[in-house]
């Protein structure tokens, strides 16, 4: 003990030059802080609006909300396309077109098969054959490609390019 109290008469200005260092060091880190807090809290204003009495809570409360209610359009909206996926399926979207002479004795290729079909291949086939006395139109219905009634090669072949596409 006795040599502790010798030390520190002997060395009193030293202690407390490091005494004053360290303070001056302290000093200097609580500036660096400071201005780093005013950059932070500025930062944190900028980012809530500038609104010094903003509460949190209340925005998350109005954004759980806000989500709830995408949610809700968006539900609905995967209903409207299912339901629109259901008229799609049945709305013709294959078409084609063979032309021919229903009767030896007339050129030009005036008769025609029309076949319009849906997703699933189902529809109609229009014949159309073409005469001296007139025209006659004649409907086949198709069901999953495949018709009840027998088929013309000219319909046979309208119904396949159709089915192809």
């Amino acid at each position: 003990m006795e040599m502790l109290n010798y030390y520190i008469s002997n060395n009193v200005e030293l202690i407390v030059t490091v005494l004053c260092g360290i303070t001056l060091l302290m000093l200097i880190l609580l500036i660096i802080n400071s201005i780093r807090i005013k950059k932070w809290k500025n930062k944190y204003y900028q980012f809530m609006n500038s609104k010094e009495d903003f509460n949190i809570e209340d925005v998350l409360q109005k954004n759980i909300k806000d989500i709830d209610g995408l949610k809700d359009i968006l539900h609905k909206q995967k209903l409207d396309i299912r339901e629109m996926e259901k008229h799609v399926r049945q709305s013709i979207e294959k078409v084609a077109v063979v032309k021919y002479n229903a009767f030896d004795n007339m050129g030009g290729q005036l008769s025609f098969v029309l076949a319009l079909l849906n997703q699933t291949d189902s529809g109609i086939l229009l014949n159309g054959m073409h005469s001296r006395e007139g025209c006659y139109m004649y409907v086949k219905e198709i069901k999953d490609g495949k018709s009840e009634k027998v088929l013309s090669e000219e319909e046979k072949s309208a119904l396949e390019k159709a089915m192809k596409q």
